[in-house]
């Protein structure tokens, strides 16, 4: 029952770690010391000298495997504790070892006191009792990565939300930079999205939003920002460093091209048979860092993007936000 703990708790981290890799192959010679300890016991009757060697060398075989998933725990938020969870593994492996070495070099009668009974049972007490918190420790971090990643994603889309866009954009426009640094705010809607949804079903529409979504990231700087804010309305975050605004305007109209291009090149399968092919309307405001409010800036954006819809929509319109003055124009 022991032995079986043992090999019980190295599957049990890797279900929880979804690590199905090389450590498991440690069951193979813990098999096989499992199969000599049951033939000689069965032979030659119980004998410390057999038993210990080998049932502790089966349980230190399985102990390491389990330290090394632990250890290779690539989740950010999990891994300090897996760590911990590991050093004790190894911990407790060694004790393991010291037993083996003691009865293997020791040269007294198997009837003796056994010393090293006390101290493994000791031992793998206090190490229990530290295991075990480091797995909960575990528990809570991935809880509190789960809990931080609902609160700045859509949980449709995977990207980003409103609340995260809304604080990254007034950072970044409430600060000033030594170099010319300009920020651009893209507003995307899908056109007639509500067609999409009345006529085939807001499954669909859920499919053609997590589609556009994903070419837009994937059409997107590492640096830029991309956040659903509601509905089938998007909003990106791009930032440009340059000489001067007219450098920036033409970087970011062709960025906003690109999306736009994407979108329309996407294809979404309907329930009924055939495709269903998508547009954009893209509004876009830019601003040199550190000169105006947020708010103003997304309203310019705003602006740009209703005269898009109003022109005919599939099409991109920007501005360049000025203190009394938004002036827009179709690209």
């Amino acid at each position: 029952m022991i032995d079986a703990g043992t090999i019980l708790t190295l599957f049990g981290v890797a279900i929880y770690l979804q690590r199905w890799g090389w450590e498991l192959w440690a069951l193979l010679p813990a098999a096989i010391l499992g199969c000599i300890e049951i033939v000689l016991v069965i032979a030659g009757g119980e004998s410390y000298r057999v038993m210990v060697p080998l049932g502790a060398g089966l349980r230190a075989i399985v102990t390491i495997a389990t330290a090394i998933a632990l250890w290779r725990c690539a989740d950010d938020a999990r891994q300090m504790a897996a760590r911990l969870a590991s050093v004790f593994h190894l911990v407790w492996a060694a004790m393991l070892g010291l037993r083996i070495i003691w009865w293997l070099g020791h040269p007294i009668a198997d009837t003796a006191m056994d010393p090293t009974s006390t101290f493994g049972l000791l031992s793998r007490l206090l190490l229990t009792w530290a295991i075990t918190p480091s797995y909960l420790w575990m528990l809570t971090r991935e809880l509190d990565a789960e809990l931080i990643r609902q609160a700045r994603q859509d949980p449709l889309t995977g990207v980003a939300n409103r609340r995260v866009i809304w604080a990254e954009g007034e950072k970044w426009a409430g600060t000033g930079s030594r170099k010319r640094q300009y920020l651009a705010v893209l507003i995307i809607d899908i056109d007639h999205f509500k067609a999409v949804n009345d006529n085939w079903g807001h499954g669909v529409g859920d499919e053609v939003l997590v589609g556009v979504a994903h070419s837009l990231a994937q059409h997107m700087r590492d640096e830029d920002l991309l956040a659903r804010i509601g509905g089938e309305e998007f909003m990106a975050l791009v930032r440009h460093d340059g000489p001067s605004i007219d450098q920036a305007t033409d970087a970011i109209r062709a960025i906003a091209e690109r999306l736009r291009q994407a979108i329309e090149k996407d294809a979404f399968a309907l329930p009924s048979g055939g495709n269903l092919v998508c547009t954009a309307s893209i509004g876009y405001a830019i601003s040199l860092r550190g000169q105006y409010q947020w708010k103003d800036i997304v309203e310019a954006a705003d602006g740009a993007l209703y005269d898009a819809k109003r022109n005919g929509r599939n099409q991109v319109m920007g501005s360049v936000y000025e203190p009394k003055a938004v002036h827009a124009k179709a690209d």
